[in-house]
């Protein structure tokens, strides 16, 4: 899809979108729930929407990537080992997203939107661990494999249980954790990217608008203190994930 084929409504709808998505995520988190939802409104079929939804992550993910770099947080010896778990789960998921048959994406999507809706409530701020620790076991490398294999194929609400196994499972600082969702996401987001683009199923002039917004809504959210407001965000996306529940199983 090129710029002279968007409608005109849907430049600024996406922009929009990609704002508020920005926004959602620097303040609880779920902003893939809003954007996908958007997507299909314009008419892209599930699997494009999936795929093309991916660019404003990625750029989001190296945004936040270049933060905790300037901030002397650079998890690099982390990174590594979880990465290949991760990526070789991703590739799975992405490579059987973009071939399964549509009707079959859509009612897995939709299961699957229904069952992660949950984590747009956890609040994983609360979660303390002394600064400077964590290391996660080999033991857990088969739930970071399954992790990167949801986050290829569909990826919304993967951020708030990838966090859960590096703080929680792994025993890191909530911020050291933070900084380590960035970079393992930025990882299989990649390597899903460079599977979907293969399969032709990116629509990079919307994704690179969407991803314009998200990236200004980020930096606004960073900036915006709505603790009292946080329930009414979460709200805002559950609706939004219901829509796009309702969309993915009513239309053919």
């Amino acid at each position: 899809m090129e710029l002279w084929q968007m409608q005109v409504w849907q430049i600024p709808a996406l922009m929009a979108g990609g704002v508020l998505c920005g926004i959602i995520n620097a303040l609880s988190g779920g902003g893939s729930f809003v954007t996908l939802p958007l997507l299909l409104m314009t008419g892209m079929p599930p699997q494009v929407a999936n795929a093309t939804n991916r660019i404003a992550i990625a750029l989001q993910c190296a945004s936040g990537v270049a933060t905790y770099h300037r901030r002397g947080v650079r998890p690099w010896r982390e990174v590594l080992p979880l990465s290949i778990p991760m990526s070789i789960g991703s590739f799975l998921g992405a490579y059987l997203a973009a071939r399964v048959d549509e009707d079959v994406f859509r009612k897995a999507a939709a299961v699957l939107f229904l069952i992660m809706i949950a984590t747009i409530f956890v609040d994983t701020k609360r979660w303390q661990r002394p600064p400077g620790s964590g290391h996660v076991k080999p033991l857990l490398y088969p739930l970071f494999f399954l992790l990167g294999v949801y986050g290829g194929f569909l990826q919304a609400g993967q951020g708030t249980i990838l966090i859960a196994l590096l703080v929680l499972g792994g025993g890191y600082d909530v911020v050291r954790g933070n900084a380590l969702k960035f970079f393992l996401t930025l990882v299989f987001i990649v390597v899903s990217l460079v599977v979907y683009a293969e399969a032709g199923q990116i629509r990079w002039i919307p994704g690179l608008i969407l991803a314009a917004g998200s990236m200004l809504g980020g930096h606004l959210g960073a900036r915006l203190v709505m603790a009292k407001g946080s329930r009414l965000v979460q709200i805002f996306v559950v609706l939004s994930a219901i829509a796009a529940i309702v969309k993915l199983l009513t239309t053919g």
